[in-house]
């Protein structure tokens, strides 16, 4: 698909820069394969950030007076912010010292505690969206409700999607009025775990609002494989077929391999790069913990023999496994590296396959 005037080809795996930067690693060793051979591989087409945390800490404001979140980042592709909610969540489970909870959820707004300094800050739909063109995102994610998916009722849930549906048509409403000229894109989020006709509701409540791209949530949040692909065939008729499917939060190769077969587009997860820095390395048939004593007296070069990038093709298992033996910051880079560049290599076979398909079924 074509997004302000960069051709994204799918389907793809969208590191994750929670703060504005992957941990450890230069966004110039994400670039492209001419300017940067040592990467060997694709270069990272999309990179996410974190649009709480950004607002926390620096202050949208500030990004903005950078000159927006690509000047400040130093990134000249794009970049998708996420939608607060999973972090609100997250601190609705948390109290504050004096045992309330740190987030307050209202049906029209939000109010929530900072983790860096205990002050209180008030959102809602329409200012989310304000906070994210602060930042300049090309992708936008729609404040939407994350239902948890344990100890609550089906109606409960039900109640969640009608808040979310009632928030994305406000949402809606307000980018297209005031951000429209510039076509930021803004993507509603389609919930509700496992409940099929809640899922198909909410598909066709969202469908007018997808303009640009949909996101499908709720799902890698504890459900079985088997689980997740019956909840990807049933949705996959039902969805657009003109515009990108982002599957939120998936990030195992198994788990991108089934969204490929049933037509998703786009991945994200944090976890390839947070594995990576505990030695963890995604290689065929599962992943390796470097860190194992195994490793120690290994001469092979490589972690895993189809993937293309400079970690593969440069250092010894043995190597790794000393540098985080030591507790050198080298090891969580290199292994990142490779575990980005793994899931770059798969989505780039997936295009292949795909399109060898088309040209035989012509």
């Amino acid at each position: 698909f074509l997004l302000n005037g960069i051709k994204v080809q799918t389907p793809c795996f969208m590191p994750v820069g929670t703060k504005g930067t992957i941990k450890g690693i230069p966004l110039e060793l994400l670039g492209d394969q001419s300017s940067l051979p040592l990467w060997g591989t694709q270069s990272t087409q999309i990179l996410l950030a974190n649009t709480m945390h950004l607002y926390l800490r620096p202050w949208d404001q500030v990004i903005r007076n950078h000159g927006w979140l690509h000047t400040f980042m130093n990134r000249n592709k794009l970049i998708l912010t996420d939608s607060w909610w999973f972090q609100i969540f997250s601190l609705g489970l948390n109290k504050t010292k004096t045992g309330k909870s740190m987030a307050k959820i209202h049906d029209d707004h939000v109010v929530f505690t900072s983790i860096h300094d205990g002050s209180k800050h008030i959102f809602t739909p329409t200012g989310t969206v304000d906070v994210q063109c602060n930042l300049w995102s090309d992708i936008m994610m729609m404040l939407d409700v994350c239902a948890p998916v344990q100890n609550i009722s089906k109606s409960q849930v039900h109640a969640y999607m009608s808040q979310t549906h009632r928030r994305a048509a406000m949402q809606f409403d307000h980018h297209q009025a005031r951000y429209d000229q510039v076509r930021w894109s803004l993507f509603p989020i389609i919930q509700w775990w496992l409940y099929t006709d809640l899922r198909k509701e909410s598909i066709d409540t969202l469908t007018p609002y997808a303009i640009d791209g949909i996101g499908i949530g709720g799902l890698s949040v504890g459900e079985t494989l088997e689980e997740m692909e019956e909840m990807l065939a049933f949705m996959a008729p039902l969805l657009p077929q003109h515009i990108p499917r982002y599957l939120m939060g998936v990030w195992t190769p198994e788990s991108m391999l089934l969204g490929i077969q049933y037509g998703i587009d786009m991945f994200d997860c944090v976890a390839p790069t947070r594995l990576g820095r505990h030695g963890i390395a995604y290689q065929l048939g599962g992943n390796s913990k470097l860190t194992h004593n195994k490793y120690k007296w290994s001469t092979s070069i490589g972690l895993a023999d189809t993937c293309p990038c400079h970690v593969c093709k440069t250092y010894s298992l043995g190597y790794l496994n000393h540098l985080f033996n030591e507790w050198e910051m080298l090891g969580g880079i290199l292994l990142s590296l490779h575990n980005i560049a793994y899931l770059h290599h798969l989505c780039r076979c997936e295009r292949e396959k795909i399109l060898w398909k088309i040209i035989e079924d012509i």
